[in-house]
């Protein structure tokens, strides 16, 4: 039997091995980023925080219908489902980590559905699908099963990730708050659970649609807002902060795939527990130095550090606490309550440049100087998010948070009797601008109005931006003949603000997109070589 299969021993359905709670049932429902698309379970034991997601789970029940092939002959074991897996796994072992009663999913997904035919309480149009009489009807037997078994269960939730396909649909892109809304009522009036809790994942920017379908994207979005705001028993599920599969042709796709499918499952989870995504870690003693040199990096995926991994690191100095101050905000989901030592977030398991860069430039410290290092990023973000004015898709704009959290991180430094400089901002060029040439000949222009924007609101007019390269994709990767050259626009850039630096990075270990643990260290180490040579000049 393939290692990547769940199995559990079959004496889980004798009445003798079964705890007397009630079984509580989840269902999972929805399209393609439900169904688990483009995964692939071999990759799972790559992911370090995820090396043990496929081992068997006690006392889980799985019932499963996806797309037209996949059917389970009733409960049956969690398991990897035609060489796919959705978020149902990593729930399942996030849920036995706070829970030891008996678990049981259920769930009906297929992918490039729509909510406005497909999933139609009454049935939709004549090519529908049929999805939500099969949905009801798959819960219906299950529950039945339970019974039969003289085992009593309460439904606790359903999750539900779908609006993609609906986006492209006139009707159902402009209707899809009303749709979702009849189709919560219908099935808590079909199932008897008029209580019932709604977890809705957020459909994602991060994805290529996110990047050149923005209105469209935010039409569902709102949609799903609304109906979140309106009832108190529905929840909203952040999902653009995951990682996404790398794609072809454009380097973006429209799936999270493996990594973004262990963190989607961790999601809902989180939601459903009420778990704050950032545990509190202890506040420092501050530094008796008189003098912090405060350092801003930002950015996107890389920044981020989406596929580097603390388990990777061999260096155990950079998964120490260093001598320097951190704070940091990651993607509006991660954020830090105060000052902390310079050291990895543990309870995400990746890492940043930020821990080889603070290592580097430690050392350069004057006597008396401490480093501080404030990190803000946004990995589904693109350039049009950054601009002060903010753009038509206004819960995509960072600009103001990320000056809050700047002029934050300075004044509260100050007011604690420091001389507290900001020497230098280190960006990371767009990933999800680059992707697209109708996105990239417009970066430049863009940063730069970002750029001189945050040098005017924080009153430092000369203040230093070192800007390292998004490593250059191919034409086999975007599926363009002809990429736009956006190196030379932020060479240029370089030639005419004597304050503003451009670092070539495609020497350093990368992918087509993600610089993977190897590459961040020495992204880190690289950014900070700039700084010192600077000085220096």
């Amino acid at each position: 039997m393939p290692s990547f299969i769940l199995t559990i021993s079959a004496t889980f359905l004798c009445l003798s091995d079964i705890a007397a709670e009630p079984v509580r049932v989840f269902l999972f429902a929805g399209q393609s980023n439900m169904e688990g698309a483009d995964t692939n379970p071999k990759l799972v034991e790559t992911f370090p925080p995820f090396s043990n997601a496929l081992r068997p789970l006690e006392n889980v029940r799985y019932s499963y219908q996806t797309g037209a092939d996949h059917k389970s002959k009733g409960w049956t074991d969690l398991s990897v489902v035609g060489n796919n897996f959705g978020p149902e796994i990593t729930f399942a072992r996030a849920f036995r980590q706070q829970s030891k009663d008996p678990l049981a999913l259920i769930k009906d997904a297929w992918g490039g559905t729509t909510l406005v035919n497909d999933w139609a309480p009454d049935g939709g149009n004549e090519k529908s699908r049929k999805l939500y009489q099969r949905f009801i009807t798959q819960v219906r037997d299950r529950l039945a099963d339970l019974k039969k078994q003289g085992l009593t269960y309460k439904i606790e939730a359903l999750m539900w990730h779908q609006g993609e396909n609906d986006m492209f649909h006139p009707t159902g892109k402009q209707h899809y708050e009303k749709n979702l809304r009849n189709l919560i009522a219908k099935i808590r009036k079909d199932l008897s659970t008029p209580e019932l809790k709604v977890f809705v994942g957020e459909i994602s920017t991060k994805g290529v649609w996110g990047m050149d379908n923005r209105a469209n994207v935010t039409l569902i979005r709102n949609a799903q807002m609304a109906v979140v705001e309106s009832d108190p028993k529905v929840f909203f599920v952040p999902t653009s902060h995951l990682s996404f599969k790398i794609g072809r042709p454009v380097g973006l796709h429209y799936h999270f795939g493996t990594l973004g499918q262990l963190q989607h499952g961790e999601a809902y989870a989180a939601a459903y527990f009420g778990q704050n995504r950032t545990p509190t870690r202890q506040r420092v003693r501050m530094p008796k130095a008189k003098k912090i040199k405060l350092f801003i990096l930002g950015g996107q995926r890389n920044m981020e550090g989406e596929a580097s991994w603390v388990a990777d690191i061999k260096d155990t100095s950079l998964t120490k606490p260093q001598k320097a101050l951190y704070q940091y905000n990651l993607g509006k989901v991660t954020t830090s309550n105060d000052w902390e030592h310079l050291s990895p977030i543990k309870h995400l398991g990746n890492f940043g440049p930020e821990l080889s860069f603070g290592k580097k430039l430690i050392p350069s410290m004057e006597e008396g100087e401490i480093l501080a290092i404030y990190k803000f990023t946004d990995s589904g973000s693109q350039s049009l998010d950054w601009l002060p004015e903010g753009s038509k898709e206004s819960y995509r704009d960072r600009y103001q948070d990320w000056l809050t959290g700047i002029k934050k991180c300075r004044d509260d430094l100050t007011r604690q009797g420091y001389q507290c400089e900001i020497p230098a901002i280190f960006w990371h060029c767009g990933e999800n601008d680059r992707a697209l040439n109708w996105m990239a000949d417009k970066y430049t222009a863009r940063f730069q109005t970002f750029m001189n924007a945050t040098r005017k609101d924080l009153g430092l007019r000369e203040l230093n931006w070192i800007l390292t390269e998004q490593p250059i994709l191919t034409s086999s990767i975007t599926g363009d003949e002809k990429l736009y050259d956006l190196n030379s626009d932020l060479e240029a850039l370089d030639a005419r603000d004597p304050n503003f630096t451009f670092v070539k990075t495609s020497d350093l270990p990368h992918n087509p997109v993600l610089f993977g643990s190897k590459g961040i260290i020495a992204l880190g180490n690289r950014m900070a070589e700039a700084w010192i040579k600077m000085k220096l000049q």
